[in-house]
């Protein structure tokens, strides 16, 4: 074998030095910018998914909110046309008064109309009697004669068989509106499209008509039931919120296309489909009056060819599990977007948003229903797909270019590897030279060879070599450059947390494994005060915190459950509830523990609160019930003792005993008076008055009962400026708390009221010099029935507080045995 000459070696060294870099060079980037297409395509079309799916979602949120709008109206007018008086004029001109412009198609297919008309928001205003007769209705803008009137009473005389709004709507208060979910009778498939392959090519098919009933009680002038007014809405004007919005165009449209999948609907709270362009999917009764049953996995092949499948999300998993998500997450009022396949099989995003709305039938979720738009996902990425067209283009074009200067470069190493002659050994000997400064460590050494050979071509090539170390270099230092900043970033990640733990209302610390405490939030510290400090043990940290220490100890040995515990510390008297955390740090417990506190006072008071408001209101309605159980008989017993006691021929004895039970029916009367003052207690009327001037008055009606006991009543005025009172209740609270007073000093003694102002407050004290309240009754005296006297209801102090918390005020009692009762009243004069 015939070795190769200096000439042949260096022409393939030539070849493989320029070639094979180049190729895979080229390569290497046909790749990268295959990948680099990929990415940005997927980037954006995640972007135009984003942005449209935003866009979707806040547009669901304006309709929503024009469409609460639009019911707060009907409220509205229904309240107004009450104060009106139902006079066939009167009724005509305010039913004409209230119109509105819908937007529809007319005409063929093949020659389509659009029409914009106005036409009444009511379908029908009706004024019911007590009875359930209608007296005066305008239906499609014409009176109804008196041989149209119905008796509505009756659910099946009703406009759609089976409304039982009259029912309901008698049982409401004055002022409380009925409104029913959207009724009207079920519009099949061959109904709308008669003939038609999709709904928006449907021109002559049945629409559905339906009503969202609106319904007040009326009363007379004695309050007593007097019939029923009702306006019911033209279901038309809900599908004006819908019918006309096309997602992907800049413009409104007369009928959406459900073949594109582009479309809105809305359903109502129970996840009724009420407006769609399929009118089939919309709830509606059958011909009897029945709702007809939701479209599931079992309905009956027949009734889905025939259409009879109206549209529940709820029921709808089945079709994709979304739907019944987006029914429960609007009733959780969110709004936003997911992935959907509708029944046609498009697959979509759709975005909702819910209708704020709390009147009646829709008080249970506080919401109308929702509002969806959606949009066909392929059209989201036409964006996507045009860019990456672009960057096609651009890659073919490299390809082609790279091509041309592999060819070209080839061409140029073959001509240069021929033109190679002698005078080789000087350049290899300076390349040689230069190899060797290169590798002493002179990255910037460069071989300056003026020969325009393959030597030439090789000392090139070298010095390529020595820039591309130079800027790997250089690369390297940007590398170390970037990780510096990186370890800034992570620190103010660091110092981020830290922030975050400092802003927690929860005091967080940590212990480690011996006990010792290693790191508290600012929430711990102020909490803790000067014995949280690092590095002390938890038996110091927790010295005044009953048997914190003792939890502590069982956590760390792993003796104790972890989580969350409650604890109750008395300090000053007054108990503090806390929430308490035990959580190992790793689950092996090897990083110490985690304590959490977390102060539960404020709600542990308000619980209370709601307990005792509970209890008083149980307590005033079955005091409610005995007392009107107990009057009516007392009154007859009364009654009959009276005239027995008015005969003549019974002895003195009889006589007085019958007197007798005469005073004590009346001590019963009494009785059942308080309860009934104690459980329906007249309104507060609030008035400008002088508070010391009616403290005044009180008392003088008290002197002389004060002087007959031996009792010093005294009063200190302060400089209370006139602000807004019930005059009459405020006496009767100072008159209870007097008479407790005097009541508890048998022996005589002394009463002071004073008056002043603290704030925007004005104070008032009853201070007696009695034997004072035991401190096991000072939680009960305001319970009522309490009482450790023989006689009375127990009701006195229970009446006082309400009427101060009816003025928004506090009632407070200081009291010790032997040195009196001060009882004191804050009344806020804002």
């Amino acid at each position: 074998m015939n070795r190769l000459s200096l000439f042949q070696k260096i022409l393939v060294a030539m070849l493989t030095l320029s070639l094979v870099p180049l190729l895979v060079s080229s390569a290497i980037l046909a790749l990268n910018l295959g990948s680099v297409r990929e990415t940005l395509a997927d980037r954006i079309a995640d972007a135009a998914d984003r942005q449209a799916s935003e866009s979707l979602r806040l547009r669901a949120e304006q309709v929503a909110e024009g469409i609460a709008g639009f019911l707060q109206d009907c409220e509205a007018d229904l309240k107004l046309c009450v104060t009106l008086p139902r006079t066939p004029e009167i009724l005509t001109a305010f039913y004409e008064s209230r119109h509105g412009e819908i937007w529809r198609r007319d005409g063929t297919a093949a020659a389509p109309r659009e029409v914009r008309e106005s036409i009444p928001r009511y379908a029908s205003l009706a004024v019911i009697d007590a009875n359930g007769r209608e007296t005066f209705v305008i239906r499609e803008g014409a009176i109804v004669p008196e041989s149209g009137l119905r008796t509505v009473a009756d659910p099946g005389q009703t406009e759609f068989l089976r409304e039982d709004y009259f029912q309901r709507a008698r049982q409401l208060k004055r002022g409380e509106i009925l409104v029913t979910h959207v009724t009207g009778f079920h519009v099949g498939k061959e109904e709308q499209l008669a003939g038609a392959r999709e709904p928006e090519d449907a021109y002559s098919g049945r629409e559905f008509r339906g009503v969202v009933r609106f319904a007040t009680p009326l009363f007379d002038r004695r309050g007593r039931f007097d019939g029923v007014m009702v306006l019911s809405l033209d279901h038309r004007h809900l599908m004006e919120f819908s019918q006309h919005i096309s997602p992907g165009r800049n413009r409104a449209v007369v009928f959406p296309s459900y073949r594109s999948g582009n479309y809105a609907f809305i359903f109502d709270d129970e996840g009724w489909i009420i407006t769609h362009p399929k009118f089939w999917d919309i709830r509606g009764v059958d011909a009897d009056g029945t709702l007809v049953p939701p479209y599931t996995k079992n309905s009956p092949p027949a009734d889905v060819e025939a259409g009879r499948i109206p549209f529940n999300l709820d029921h709808a998993g089945f079709i994709h599990p979304n739907y019944p998500r987006v029914a429960q997450l609007v009733r959780e009022r969110q709004s936003g977007y997911v992935d959907i396949t509708n029944v046609g099989g498009a697959k979509k995003i759709m975005a909702f948003a819910p209708i704020p709305y709390s009147t009646g039938d829709y008080t249970r979720h506080g919401i109308f229903g929702g509002v969806t738009i959606g949009f066909q996902v392929d059209q989201f990425h036409e964006t996507a797909r045009a860019g990456s067209a672009v960057i096609n283009l651009q890659l073919r074009e490299h390809l082609r270019l790279s091509a041309i200067i592999v060819a070209a470069t080839s061409l140029m190493v073959v001509i240069c590897a021929w033109l190679l002659s002698r005078g080789v050994t000087r350049p290899l000997a300076l390349l040689t030279d230069g190899v060797r400064r290169l590798a002493g460590g002179e990255s910037g050494a460069k071989v300056e060879v003026a020969a325009r050979d393959e030597v030439g071509e090789l000392a090139d090539t070298f010095n390529r070599m020595a820039d591309e170390l130079e800027l790997r270099k250089n690369r390297l230092l940007k590398t170390l450059e970037e990780l510096e900043e990186s370890r800034r970033h992570i620190m103010d990640e660091r110092n981020f947390k830290e922030s975050v733990l400092e802003s927690i209302s929860s005091a967080i610390m940590t212990l480690s494994p011996e006990g010792l405490l290693t790191s508290i939030n600012g929430t711990g510290t102020r909490l803790l005060g000067p014995a949280a400090v690092i590095g002390a043990p938890y038996q110091k940290v927790f010295s005044e915190w009953s048997d914190m220490t003792g939890r502590i100890a069982e956590a760390l040995a792993g003796r104790r459950e972890y989580g969350r515990e409650p604890l109750v510390l008395g300090t000053d008297g007054k108990e503090r509830h806390f929430e308490v955390g035990f959580f190992p740090i790793y689950a092996d417990r090897s990083g110490g523990l985690t304590v959490t506190i977390r102060d539960e006072t404020e709600k542990e008071s308000f619980r209370e609160e709601m307990t005792r408001l509970d209890r008083l209101a149980s307590l005033g309605k079955l005091a409610a019930g005995i007392a009107h159980e107990v009057r009516n008989p007392l009154t007859g017993v009364s009654l009959l003792l009276d005239d027995l006691h008015d005969r003549a021929g019974l002895d003195a004895e009889s006589q007085a005993m019958m007197g007798k039970a005469l005073q004590e029916i009346e001590r019963v009367e009494r009785l059942v008076a308080g309860l009934l003052n104690f459980s329906s207690p007249p309104k507060a009327f609030l008035r400008e008055a002088d508070l010391n001037r009616v403290i005044q008055d009180t008392l003088l009606l008290l002197r002389r009962e004060c002087e007959s006991r031996n009792v010093a009543l005294g009063f200190e005025p302060g400089d209370v400026p006139v602000f807004r009172i019930d005059v009459e209740k405020v006496r009767q609270a100072l008159l209870n708390l007097v008479k407790n007073a005097l009541e508890a000093m048998p022996d005589g003694g002394s009463v002071r009221v004073t008056t002043g102002v603290d704030g925007d407050t004005a104070v008032v004290t009853v201070a007696d010099t009695g034997p004072g309240i035991a401190d096991n009754d000072l939680p009960l005296i305001f319970e009522p029935f309490f009482t450790r006297k023989g006689a009375g209801t127990g009701l006195g102090l229970s009446i006082t507080q309400r009427i101060v918390e009816e003025h928004h005020g506090r009632i407070s009692v200081e009291s010790s045995a032997g040195a009196g009762t001060t009882f004191t009243i804050t009344l806020p004069m804002g």
